[in-house]
Order: structure tokens, then C-alpha cells, then sequence
């Protein structure tokens, strides 16, 4: 019994590896979903609607977005996670969903690192630190300087989750106390920063390009590990005096955890396509976000990981309960 057993394990298994080979080799044979779990219109959606249609015309099959908003994002990455692992779903995710808001939440309906197969990266959405035009020399060593001479008289409005722990990463780094003064959104932090109720906020450069252009914000450093192409005089925090400091959000896609790694690897290599095209490129640029393709789906799979680990040591050394 044991050896006939054996055998039938081999030829099933066979069996099971010729079709999802099979599979993989064929794809896309019918329509692809791809889930963004935000509402119409927003940057993720536009983003999502521009890569599907750069995937359609590589691969002459559709690829359909579908909006699931809900919970921050939170609901349509359930979607992806839960639906067949075979290359007809996929989703578009933000770090606030995979990498910082897991830590913020006491009840998240997936598990970042373990519920994906992670595609590749498609962009960055670089951030910045802004400050009031009323305040004087608006850099980053002066604003060490003055925040340690009065430990907690700097304030930092903050209309997102996401940028108070982009400031809280700062403080830590610089070795200061920056209060966090946290708002409904980056519109009314922004209101108070230009009336000079509070000295500094941090936001994405596209959320807040208009402003700075006319005047009403100074941009004081770029969060990312580099500059942006749009602000490209601005340093970093890192050339400005803080070695090793970065934030930044992101973009990806991924698909459910079990999808065949040569569906993977195929979407992976068609992302880097479609990204590399001049007018995805500028597209993106002007909506405030850095084209940034992974080499590798194992690439974005490891920036996931040491993103997640890092935020993670950012909350629970601030002390933030999930809520």
C-alpha cells in the first residue's frame, strides 16, 4: 500500500505543478482585477487606473480596477488577501496599509508580511518638512538648535498618522522634542502653519506643492533619501544634519499570498515597463510621486519587512496605542 500511496503522491503533485505552470504560462487568458481601497478619484485610484491601463496594452487582456474603500484602505487589502491566488487579483497598496497603520490598529484584517505576494514597488510619494514663511532661517539646524535650547516650545501640526511618525522619527534621530499637534487632515495643519500658530508640519510634496510655490510654505528638507525631482534645491534631512533619517510613503502592487512566483515575476518585469515610459513617468511626477520600480518581487518583499520593522520601533518607542 505504502509504495502505490507513494506513487499517487508523486503523480498528484506532478499534476498539480504542470497546471500552475500551465497556468502561469497562459496568463493573462481573461480579465485581471486590480483592487485599490480607496474611493474614485484619489491619487491611489488615479495611480492604480494608470498602471492597469499600461498592463492592458503590454499583455492585450484587461485589466480592470475595482475601488473597495474602507477602514484607511484597510478593507480592499482584506480583498486581495482572501481572493484565489492565480494572477486575477491583484491590489494596489500604500505603505499606510502594509507598513505603519498594522501598528496603529488593534484589529487589522490581514497580516502585511505574511497575506501577500508582494509585486514590486511603483512609486514613492516623498514627503517634507514645512515651515511657517514667519519663521526665521527655516533649516534643519536651526530648528535642532532651538528645539534643544526649548525642549517642547516647537510645535508640529500633523494631519495624518503617518507624518506624526515621520516627526517622531526625526525627533528621535536629532535628539529633540517636537510637540505634535495632530489635525483632520494635512488642509487645516497646513491653514495653521501658514498663520504662524505653529512652526512646523510635514506632508507629501504633492499634497502641498501649490503652497509652497506661492510662498505660503517654506519647505524646510525633503524626508526622503534623496531629492525630489520637484523640489530639487530643497536638501535632505539627511545632507541637512541628520545621517540616516528617512521617510517616505510608497506604492506597490501585490497579490494574494500562493500566486505562482512566474505570475509574480512576469508582473514584476511589466511594472518595471510600464513605469519606464516617459509619459507614466511625468504623470506621476505630477501628482507629487518618484517612479521607483523594484528589481525584484523579493526586492519590494524585504523593503516591506524593514519598512514594517522600522515604524514599528517608531510607535512603540513613542509610546502610541493601537486604537
Amino acid at each position: 500500500m505504502y509504495p502505490l500511496a507513494k506513487t499517487a503522491a508523486v503523480v498528484l503533485g506532478a499534476l498539480v505543478a504542470f497546471s500552475t505552470g500551465a497556468r502561469a504560462e497562459d496568463y493573462p487568458s481573461h480579465p485581471v482585477h486590480v483592487i485599490v481601497g480607496y474611493t474614485p478619484g484619489g491619487a491611489s485610484d488615479i495611480v492604480g487606473r494608470l498602471i492597469a491601463s499600461g498592463l492592458s496594452q503590454l499583455d492585450k487582456q484587461n485589466f480592470i480596477v475595482e475601488n473597495k474603500p474602507g477602514a484607511g484602505g484597510m478593507l480592499g487589502m482584506a480583498y486581495v488577501a482572501n481572493a484565489t491566488p492565480d494572477g486575477y487579483v491583484i491590489g494596489v497598496s500604500v505603505s499606510g496599509t502594509m507598513v505603519t497603520g498594522p501598528h496603529l490598529q488593534k484589529n487589522v484584517p490581514y497580516d502585511p508580511l505574511n497575506s501577500f505576494a508582494p509585486i514590486g514597488m511603483i512609486a514613492k510619494a516623498p514627503m517634507v518638512m514645512l515651515s511657517s514663511p514667519e519663521f526665521k532661517d527655516p533649516t534643519v539646524k536651526n530648528i535642532i538648535s532651538q528645539a534643544k535650547a526649548q525642549p517642547g516650545r516647537i510645535k508640529s501640526g500633523q494631519g495624518a498618522k503617518a507624518f506624526e511618525l515621520a516627526q517622531r522619527l526625526f525627533n528621535a534621530k536629532a535628539g529633540v522634542d517636537i510637540g505634535v499637534v495632530s489635525y483632520r487632515g494635512g488642509a487645516p495643519a497646513a491653514i495653521d502653519v501658514m498663520a504662524g500658530r505653529v512652526t512646523l508640519m510635514v506632508d507629501t510634496i504633492g499634497a502641498q506643492l501649490g503652497s509652497i510655490q506661492g510662498g505660503k510654505l517654506v519647505p524646510v528638507a525633503v524626508l526622503d533619501s534623496k531629492r525630489s525631482s520637484l523640489l530639487p534645491n530643497v536638501p535632505t534631512v539627511a545632507e541637512a544634519g541628520v545621517p540616516g533619517y528617512e521617510a517616505a510613503g510608497w506604492l506597490g502592487l501585490v497579490a494574494p499570498k500562493g500566486t505562482p512566483p512566474q505570475i509574480v515575476a512576469a508582473l514584476n518585469k511589466q511594472l518595471a515597463q510600464v513605469l519606464a515610459q516617459p509619459d507614466v513617468a511625468k504623470k506621476l511626477q505630477s501628482l507629487g510621486y518618484e517612479p521607483n520600480p523594484s528589481a525584484t518581487p523579493q526586492a519590494f518583499d524585504q523593503a516591506i519587512h524593514t519598512e514594517y520593522a522600522k515604524w514599528g520601533k517608531v510607535v512603540t518607542d513613542a509610546g502610541i496605542q493601537p486604537e
